[in-house]
């Protein structure tokens, strides 16, 4: 160890430990395998990491402000002495933190933002409903299954067979429907696993599984049961088909819950082990439904916007040709445009997905969400800022530059256009959402001059305001003539057009279709009528 820095080693040490425990502090109150299998593999690492990210900048600057503190009240201390201290104190207190009331709340309120980030547990409801609302088709190795299990509680198989006729005579249409519907769903599953690939997921999910398969047999056994009553007791026609009602919305209660937790743990399946769509289609159409997934989120359409925001903020380099202590060099302005890209790209990403994740955000039929504009600007402003102003204290910049001298002046003046993309791209987005068209093409235009007009003001505005900014600390400003600075206004209002051409409208086909996913009717308390599919008649009592 000779020749480590001791606060370097304790500063990793502690990093280490913060990410450890924030990764484990991510999954509550859950249970870790409940939110790791209930979410796609990558929204979930992604959460995680995000979330580890949030206390690491926490930390680090805890610990700057700790070690501040100690340095202002011991100025002749060594400064590996005052870090030593620092650290310790500041991981102390990120674990008492949790257990303070406003430290709670602000960690709550993160948590719940980075699970969902993840979309927990957003995808495995809209998964379930849409499962729970597909038209099934039952395998045909459920019905000799049910046969067999029936027959072992003593069941003539006579009475099996007039009971699962859909005739009425035994049971209702809709209680045969879903007792298949269950036992179809048990043996689907008993065969998936087989299937290494999922030897995993069970093995997380065994507590669950193990519960099924308590209820499946309970079912069963009452199923039985009641099924046998239908020959002990002897009554009169009319009491008969009362009987039969009687017994089968029995059997269909004991058969509900199990049924949706089936297809949870199919929800569950799909979302956690299979990665692309059709695939996905493919594993629950082996379950026996009939679903239709919703085209992802297209990444396209950002790609365009990443790259043309990349070329934008390089091609000034091109016509200036600055030298001394306004030279740029190649890897400063490659870095500082590659920053830009990817705080566009958080700045899109906070005016899309809250929209698609959290009521919050969204429009009512008659006011615009402003609050969600100032939290979300403010985020995106935020985040923007920090990626801008950490890119301009690595990359070397020279002497003459805003961002070399006052790195955070700069950034936060530039980051300033990220919080108006992410406020504007939202209404233009919540505007359509209001209107609840069928034709996503329609007002692409609109909203790209709207928005072309904003990039081009907002840029006009800020070039002015580099200069004023400038000139207060006492730098010179950069050699640069109007019509470059009018080049770079029109560029960014061409970003700004193609941002609100293609950003609302696929965002708002996205939206909508998972929208409709969601929608579930509610039960109405007939499960008889709301066992039976489209396909099969519905008995009500």
């Amino acid at each position: 160890m000779q020749g480590l820095d001791p606060s370097v080693v304790a500063l990793c040490l502690g990093a280490i430990a913060i990410c450890i425990v924030s990764a484990i502090d991510f999954h509550a109150p859950f249970e870790i395998m409940e939110i790791r299998y209930g979410v796609n593999r990558d929204r979930y690492y992604f959460g995680v990491l995000a979330y580890v990210a949030i206390a690491l900048v926490f930390y680090v600057f805890l610990v700057i402000g700790v070690h501040s503190l100690i340095t202002s009240l011991r100025p002749h201390a060594e400064p590996e002495a005052g870090l030593l201290v620092a650290i310790p104190a500041t991981m102390a207190f990120m674990v008492v933190a949790p257990h303070l009331p406003l430290a709670r709340r602000v960690i709550n309120f993160l948590r719940t933002m980075m699970q969902t980030l993840a979309r927990y547990p957003q995808a495995v409801e809209t998964v379930t409903a849409a499962i729970a609302r597909s038209p099934i088709r039952v395998t045909e190795r459920a019905k000799p299954e049910l046969q067999r299990e029936l027959e072992g509680y003593g069941v003539p198989a006579r009475l099996i067979e007039k009971a699962l006729n859909h005739d009425d005579e035994v049971l209702a249409a809709g209680a045969a429907t879903m007792i298949k519907q269950v036992a179809s769903l048990h043996t689907s599953f008993v065969e998936l696993r087989g299937n290494k690939r999922f030897a995993r997921f069970f093995r997380a999910r065994k507590a669950a599984f193990d519960e099924m398969e308590r209820q499946y047999r309970r079912m069963l056994r009452r199923s039985a049961r009641a099924l046998l009553l239908t020959e002990d007791i002897m009554v009169s026609d009319v009491d008969a088909q009362e009987l039969v009602l009687e017994i089968s919305d029995f059997i269909a209660e004991e058969c509900e819950d199990l049924r949706v937790a089936y297809q949870r743990r199919l929800a569950e399946a799909t979302l956690s082990v299979v990665d692309r769509r059709d695939s996905r289609i493919e594993l629950i159409a082996s379950f026996g439904y009939q679903i239709v997934f919703p085209q992802a989120l297209p990444f396209a359409p950002l790609v365009i916007i990443f790259v043309l925001d990349f070329v934008i903020s390089v091609a000034p380099l091109f016509f200036l040709h600055l030298g001394g202590k306004f030279a740029v060099s190649s890897l400063a302005g490659g870095l500082s445009s590659l920053a830009h890209a990817v705080a566009l790209m958080i700045s899109i990403f906070f005016a899309v997905y809250p929209k698609a994740s959290t009521n919050f955000a969204r429009p009512s039929l008659y006011a615009l969400p402003w609050r969600s504009y100032v939290v979300f600007g403010v985020v995106s402003y935020s985040v923007a800022n920090l990626v801008l102003f950490t890119t301009y204290s690595i990359i070397p910049i020279a002497e003459g530059w805003l961002a070399k001298s006052h790195p955070f002046a700069a950034s936060s003046l530039f980051s300033l256009i990220f919080l108006v993309n992410t406020v504007v791209l939202s209404i233009l987005l919540d505007v359509r959402l209001r209107a609840d068209g069928l034709d996503y093409h329609e007002a692409r235009l609109r909203d790209g001059g709207t928005h072309a007009v904003v990039m081009a003001s907002v840029m006009f505005c800020l070039l002015i305001g580099f200069t004023l900014v400038t000139v207060h600390y006492g730098l010179d400003a950069p050699p640069i003539s109007w019509s470059v600075y009018t080049f770079i206004v029109a560029l960014f209002g061409v970003l700004g057009f193609v941002m609100g051409y293609l950003v609302p409208s696929t965002a708002e086909a996205y939206i909508e279709a998972n929208k409709l996913m969601r929608k579930s009717s509610a039960l109405d308390g007939n499960l008889l009528g709301w066992a039976a599919p489209a396909s099969q008649p519905r008995v009500k009592p």
